[in-house]
C-alpha cells in the first residue's frame, strides 16, 4: 500500500461494508467521517508498512489488508474485497500476505465480520472464534461516574498497564490517533481507560469488571443527547458491559466475533476496537 491509496482504500471500504449490510438485511452503516479515516489508515501504513497490502485491477484498488504489530500482538485492522470481485481469491490473498507481517508473534486478534466466508478463513487460520453482540439506539438511563475523568498525557502509563494485562501489548501512541480522529478519551485513575465518538464506543480496557463498567457507563452518557450509542464486539466473556447496555436500554443484536489466537492477555474486561484492536 502507497500513501496515495488511502482515499481510494477508504472508499473500497464503504461500498464493502454496505454490500455485506445489504446481504445481511440490516441497516446500512452510516459512513464514517472520511478524515478520520484517513487518521487511521495514515496511522497504520506509517508504523507497519510491510502489514499493508492492496490489490488492484484496471478498475483501481480491489482490495485492502492491514495489519499492525505492537509488541509482538498482531492485528488484522481491515480486510476488504470489492463486491464485484468476492469470492475470486483476492481476500485470501490478502490475508496471507498481512498474516506474514505476523509471522513471528506471541498473540493474534481479529474482529470479524458475520459474512460466513471471512468467518471460515479465520478458522483455517487457527482462530478460535468468540461470538459477539453489539447493542444498538439512544441511551435512556445510563449514569456517568464523577471518578471517571478526561484522558491526560500522564495517563498513558495506566493505560500500558491496562493494556498488557487485557490484550497483552499497550496501544502506545494509537490512543493518540483516536483522539486524533475524534474520539474523546476517558480515565478511571488506577483502574482503566475507554474512548468513544459521538456515542459510539471505541475501546473499554480495565483492570476489573466494575471499573470497566463505569467506564462503559460515562461513555454513553456523555455522547450526544438524542444521538445512536453503539457498544461493539461483546463476547460472553463481556457480561458486564452486556448488562451495561441493557441497563441502558439500548438493544442487542449478533454481530460477527472476536477472533483469537496465541497470548492475548486476559481479553477482559475488554472492548477491542476495529481500528487498533
Amino acid at each position: 500500500m502507497r500513501a496515495d491509496d488511502v482515499a481510494a482504500a477508504h472508499e473500497l471500504t464503504f461500498a464493502a461494508f454496505a454490500d455485506l449490510d445489504r446481504r445481511l438485511q440490516v441497516p446500512e452503516s452510516p459512513r464514517s467521517d472520511p478524515e478520520a479515516a484517513y487518521v487511521r489508515l495514515r496511522r497504520i501504513l506509517a508504523t507497519d508498512p510491510r502489514g499493508c497490502w492492496v490489490a488492484e485491477d484496471g478498475a483501481g484498488l480491489a482490495g485492502v489488508g492491514l495489519a499492525l504489530l505492537r509488541e509482538s500482538v498482531w492485528g488484522l485492522s481491515l480486510l476488504v474485497v470489492r463486491p464485484d470481485l468476492q469470492s475470486a481469491g483476492i481476500g485470501s490473498a490478502l490475508l496471507s500476505r498481512t498474516l506474514e507481517h505476523g509471522a513471528d508473534a506471541r498473540g493474534w486478534i481479529i474482529l470479524a465480520s458475520p459474512d460466513s466466508r471471512a468467518l471460515r478463513a479465520y478458522v483455517r487460520a487457527g482462530f478460535a472464534l468468540h461470538p459477539a453482540v453489539m447493542a444498538t439506539g439512544v441511551p435512556r438511563a445510563a449514569v456517568g461516574c464523577a471518578d471517571v475523568r478526561l484522558f491526560e498525557p500522564g495517563d498513558h502509563e495506566l493505560a500500558a498497564e491496562v493494556d498488557r494485562a487485557v490484550r497483552g501489548a499497550p496501544h502506545g501512541e494509537d490512543l493518540d490517533a483516536l483522539a486524533a480522529g475524534g474520539c474523546e478519551l476517558l480515565t478511571l485513575p488506577g483502574r482503566g481507560y475507554a474512548a468513544h465518538r459521538a456515542g459510539a464506543v471505541k475501546t473499554v480496557a480495565a483492570f476489573d469488571d466494575e471499573a470497566a463498567g463505569a467506564l462503559l457507563r460515562t461513555a454513553l452518557a456523555r455522547g450526544r443527547g438524542g444521538a445512536q450509542a453503539q457498544v461493539e464486539w461483546m463476547t460472553g466473556d463481556q457480561q458486564w458491559a452486556i448488562d451495561v447496555a441493557v441497563a441502558a436500554r439500548l438493544e442487542l443484536r449478533l454481530a460477527g466475533a472476536v477472533c483469537l489466537r496465541g497470548d492475548v492477555g486476559s481479553f477482559r474486561p475488554y472492548l477491542p476496537g476495529g481500528a487498533y484492536l
